[in-house]
Formats: structure tokens, sequence, C-alpha cells
């Protein structure tokens, strides 16, 4: 046929066209390297109808297909040029011939009932194999339409004619239904959290010969999508040419891309279940200002004075430090919540009464700066910038001794000499837990009757890592004066290995004079950590010896 001459001296074309791509050997022994090429090659099963080496004879023969049946034939493009190869179109189509095999008319078939293929134009490498599917569902129980080809454009012949391999096929059996969708996919576009879309509705019918029979309709995404209805189509028969409307919303509760599916169950051979996809974007409405964080402290202090003469604890009463964020707003009136963190003093285990409330307070359990952070966020997720608190725990004693430790379950316990008498441990010459808590006067040292030069032991922890303090709001004067010694002591039957790290504060008239950081290892033993001498303030260190110099 006039036909397969046209596209066998096409064929025949572009294998002369790869053939520039070679090197020629001149009569003067000179080499002339031609620009590359890509060649174009096609086949297919000779089973479905082609013919090795003869692509004039050859063709998609799909033979006699049962109506409801799918026969697919696998179809490979290679390029076995030294170029990329593009290929432009693949079409099915409807086309004629004149007399002399030149094409008079080309109509592309758009959703031929009976046949579909995969392929999808694109650029090929040199080398490879790229295959794609043609498929014959007859539905209608008779022969396809003569005149059917596949029309193969690529870059070798998008200058003269294209490849048109004709397809041929029968269908044998009952009339099938053919399910479809108009549109086939919605897209909802951006529509802001929280907001529902305008209704869209899809109109569904059956295009092929036999009875359709629709069954159950549903979403597989009832979050961000909603089936408005679907009672013209779900448990509904269609003869051909009927059709239904279903209407979908869209109400996005996930910020970015969603996607979703309709699925529609039918007796349709090929497409059971028969999906309509649906795909949009929620984003979050404009939004305006942030909040602003505003967050103030009071003290109660227990003498009423300004920060900067705050007690720490005395005679085991710590001071409360109130934080308040109510002063906090927000520009479009919504509801805030809070949030505040702690950065505590060196030694402290004091923690907020609550990190969620707008009025939280503070245990001051030794002395340093407290600060605390507060940020507060609206009902559209937008936070303030930090507002900071400061609190400075100064003790109002003159001579204050502070333990802490890094691990619990390891308790130490803190010891003080008395200068004069020189005081021995564990006598009343040492203030410690057994014999200088709570009270002050428990042990009389200095001037007999006068509190104010007497120690006492504030805060006594056992079970976690301190604080422990001992505090002498004025010590004695001459003939008491001298030298106080402080001795840390690993209480028996607790312990932590290898070692547990201490520290120890000693502030003089309200200002921290010295820092002690070292570890204990040994159950029930002292470590001696130093000397002060009172009136002048001269502290040694005894790195744990007792009776350093």
């Amino acid at each position: 046929m006039q036909l397969s001459r046209t596209t066998s001296m096409l064929f025949r074309s572009a294998l002369a066209l790869t053939l520039l791509g070679t090197t020629v050997t001149t009569a003067c022994n000179r080499t002339e390297i031609s620009a590359l090429r890509a060649r174009f090659d096609i086949t297919w099963a000779e089973d479905f109808g082609f013919v090795a080496g003869d692509l004039d004879a050859s063709g998609f023969v799909f033979g006699t297909v049962t109506t409801g049946e799918v026969s697919t034939i696998e179809v490979a493009i290679t390029n076995g040029g030294n170029a990329t190869l593009d290929v432009l179109s693949l079409d099915i189509v409807s086309a004629t011939f004149d007399e002399n095999g030149d094409l008079a008319n080309e109509m592309v078939v758009e959703n031929h009932p009976e046949l579909t293929h995969s392929g999808i134009p694109g650029a090929v490498p040199n080398g490879s194999l790229y295959t794609f599917e043609m498929r014959f569902s007859p539905i209608f129980g008779t022969a396809l339409d003569e005149g059917l080809f596949l029309a193969v454009s690529h870059e070798l012949n998008e200058d003269g004619p294209k490849l048109y391999v004709p397809i041929t096929g029968e269908g044998f059996g009952e009339p099938q239904p053919d399910i479809y969708s108009k549109p086939e996919w919605h897209d909802f576009g951006t529509i802001d959290l929280g907001q529902t879309s305008p209704e869209v509705s899809f109109a569904v019918g059956n295009g092929g010969p036999g009875q359709l029979e629709i069954g159950s309709v549903s979403l597989d995404d009832t979050t961000n999508f909603t089936l408005v209805d679907a009672s013209a189509i779900e448990n509904v028969s269609f003869a051909n040419g009927d059709v239904g409307m279903i209407t979908v919303v869209f109400h996005p509760q996930d910020q970015g891309e969603v996607t979703g599916t309709i699925v529609i169950n039918s007796n349709d051979p090929d497409e059971d279940p028969y999906s309509i996809q649906l795909q949009g974007i929620g984003d979050p409405a404009e939004l305006g200002d942030p909040p602003t964080a505003v967050c103030q402290a009071t003290f109660d202090g227990n003498t009423g004075q300004a920060v900067q003469g705050l007690h720490a604890c005395t005679n085991g009463n710590c001071p409360t430090a109130y934080f308040d964020g109510t002063g906090s707003t927000d520009p479009s009136g919504q509801a805030l919540s809070y949030q505040w963190t702690l950065t505590g003093a060196s030694g402290s285990s004091s923690s907020l009464s609550s990190t969620t409330a707008a009025n939280p307070s503070l245990l001051l359990d030794v002395a340093g700066t407290y600060s605390v952070e507060l940020v507060v966020t609206n009902a559209d997720n937008q936070s303030s910038p930090p507002c900071t608190a400061t609190v400075e725990a100064i003790p109002n004693e003159n001579f204050r001794v502070e333990l802490s430790w890094a691990n619990s379950g390891d308790d130490m316990d803190l010891h003080l000499l008395q200068a004069q008498p020189a005081g021995s441990p564990r006598s009343d010459g040492d203030c410690y837990y057994a014999n200088c808590q709570g009270t002050w006067g428990a042990l009389d040292w200095g001037f007999a009757g006068v509190t104010d030069d007497d120690p006492n032991l504030d805060l006594d922890d056992i079970s976690g890592v301190g604080p422990e303090n001992i505090n002498i709001v004025q010590p004695a004067g001459a003939p008491y004066d001298g030298w106080y010694e402080i001795f840390v002591h690993d209480y028996p039957g607790s312990s932590y290995t290898p070692s547990n790290a201490v520290t120890v504060n000693i502030f003089l008239n309200g200002v921290l004079a010295q820092t002690y950081n070292f570890a204990i290892s040994g159950e029930d033993s002292d470590y001696y950590v130093a000397k002060i001498q009172w009136p002048t303030g001269q502290i040694i260190a005894c790195n744990g010896l007792a009776g350093c110099p």
C-alpha cells in the first residue's frame, strides 16, 4: 500500500541521516569528522505485527480481544546514534493518504474509548532505550475503525512526514461501559486555612455502549475535602450517554500543598475504581502584628527594701519574687499564652511556680542573679520577642557561706568552726545540721546573749543537691574575732561514684568574696575548704587539709 512505501522511505531516510555522524577518510588521507547525530529505531513483538527489517510491512496488530479485557503491546524506541534524540510527539490519529502515499488528512484522536498509550514525548539519550505501551480495551465488540495510526514525530523527521504505524484490532463479546468525568481533575488553588472554597462540580458519565453500574463514591481525605453531594451517581445505572453530577469543596486544615482523590467503584472493565484527583494549597490568613511581652518583678523580701537590699534566706525564711506578665498585649486583641524560662543563681534549686501562668513566683534560696524570660503567643501562633526581668538577691548578713553539689543522692553537710575560742568539729564550736538549725542563738558564740554574732544553718538539704546556707548577721569583734574555718562533710551512707563536684560561695558584707570548686569522693570524710579572718576579710584556701596555715 502507498502508506507502507511512505513509512519505509521515511525509516530509510532516518538511517541515512545517522550515517552523517561517521568518520570519513579522503583520498589525501585527511580525516574529517561530521556533526554528532542521533538515530531513531522503533520495535515491538513480531506476534503483534512487527516485521524485522521491513517497517513498511509492520503495524500494531491486536487481533481479536474479548470485550472488557485489555491487550497491551510493549514498544521500544532506541537511539543508537552519538547524540540525544528528541521525540517530539506520540499521538493516536485518524489519517488518510492520497494515491501517491502522501498525507491527505490527519486528526488527533483525543480520549479514544478503546485505544490508549503510555508514551510521553521527551529526550532519549544516545545508547538508550525508551519503552511504552499501546493498549486496546474493546468495549463495542466490533473492529476498530480503519485509518487509525500511531503518529511519531522526532527531530530527524520534523521537517518531513511523520512516522505513521497502522493500528488494527477487533473486539468480541458483549458491549462494555466506559466511565469518564469532566473535568478529569481539579486544582482549587490557594484557600486560607479555616476557610471553604466554592463548590466544584464534576460530570460523571458513561461513554461506552454497555450499561454502567456505579457503586460507592468516596473521598480518601475527608479532613481537607468534603464530598457535598454524590447522590446523582452513587448506586445508579447509566446507559450510554447518561451523566450525573457530584460536588466537592476544599477546606484546608494543613498548611502547604494538599491532595485528595475521589474514588468511584463501578463495573467499568479497565477503570475500576475510577479516580478523580484533587489538589489545592492551604495558606494561613494574612496575619497582623505579633504580640508584645511585658514582664515586671516584685519582691516580698521581708524587709520592704528595694532589690539591692533584698535578703537571701535568713532564719529559714527565704524571700519570694513575683513576676507579672499581664501587661503583655496583642494588637488584634487575641488571647495570649505565656511561656517563662528561668536562669537561676549559681547553686539555686528553686524553680518557677509555673512556666505557663501569667503570674509565677520564685523562691530565692541563694544569693545571686535570677533572670526570667517571657514569650507570649497569640491564637495565630505568632510569638513576641522575649521580655526579660532580673532579680538580684543580695544577703544583708555580713558573713554568709553557701554550699551546693552536682549529683543528688550524696548528702553533703556544711560546717563552720568558731573563731574564738577556736571550734572543733562536731562540738558547740561547730555550726552544722545537728546543733545549728532553725533559730538564731541556738549556739551562743561571741558575746553572751547577743544573737547577731551567732551562726545559723538556714537551709539544710539531704536528698538533693543543696543549697545549704550558714549565716552570721554581724560576727563578734575582739576578743572573739579571728579565723573562722569552713569544711564539708560527706555524710556516710550516701555516695556518688567516682566523685561529686562541690561548690562553696563565701559572701562578706553582702559581696561574693570567693568561690571554691572541688571534688569529694571519700565517704564519711571532711574536706576543709578555707579560713576567713574577721574583721579583715582575709581568706586562705585549705585545699582539703585541716588546720591549714
